[in-house]
């Protein structure tokens, strides 16, 4: 029984992670604030938070600590990336849901860098990986814990920060893709850089679009 439960939690994962790769690569390449591009972008969080939700099951079914904090990562950066854009506010006063999401992630964040920081110091590169992960959440958690709640004099901060959270989210989706399919890929470079080649590639795209809705 234990193990059809695992199955269907792995085929929603399977299909969560799917979906939000694919649509995520189509709003990528729209223009932003169109009908298709809110449509598939509400598939894109359907498919995040199904895939971040699931993961934690898997995690916790067959004990798997770090597919639970990615998970923990990817439901983080989908969560608040919806919570900035349907507010309509720069900076929302947190709810509930807010402060689980930054306990959950404020936990994984110093556990990933943690782990990361020993496994360089053993010397295993893959602790740039969890490093990596770590970091940016706990960049955009201690954000939030400085700035949700309070007057924020730009408008179109919560646009931003909309932007920069779903792509973080799709970069966990894009690596979630490589590492399952890292048997395939060349061996151009080392095995761990393809857990790194998404957030390398997207940050740019990031920058780029925030830098289009700075403050004039």
């Amino acid at each position: 029984m234990s193990e059809t439960i695992f199955t269907i939690f792995l085929i929603l994962h399977i299909t969560g992670g799917s979906i939000g790769l694919l649509t995520g690569m189509l709003v990528l390449s729209l223009t932003k604030g169109k009908k298709l591009h809110k449509a598939l972008g509400m598939l894109f969080v359907f498919g995040m938070m199904t895939a971040g939700i699931s993961s934690l099951a898997l995690a916790i079914m067959h004990p798997n600590p770090f597919l639970f904090m990615i998970g923990v990562f990817t439901l983080y950066m989908t969560g608040t990336g919806v919570r900035f854009i349907k507010s309509k506010l720069s900076i929302p006063t947190p709810a509930p849901f807010d402060r689980i999401l930054q306990i959950g992630m404020g936990i994984s964040g110093i556990i990933l860098i943690g782990w990361g920081a020993k496994l360089l110091f053993e010397g295993s590169m893959f602790g740039v990986v969890l490093i990596t992960f770590g970091g940016i959440g706990m960049a955009m958690l201690l954000f939030d814990l400085k700035k949700m709640g309070k007057p924020e004099p730009d408008k179109l901060a919560y646009i931003r920060i909309h932007i920069q959270r779903l792509l973080g989210a799709f970069i966990a989706s894009f690596t979630a893709f490589l590492v399952v399919n890292l048997e395939y890929m060349p061996d151009l470079i080392p095995g761990w850089m393809y857990w790194i080649l998404p957030t390398v590639i997207i940050t740019p795209l990031i920058s780029y679009w925030s830098k289009k809705y700075q403050k004039s």
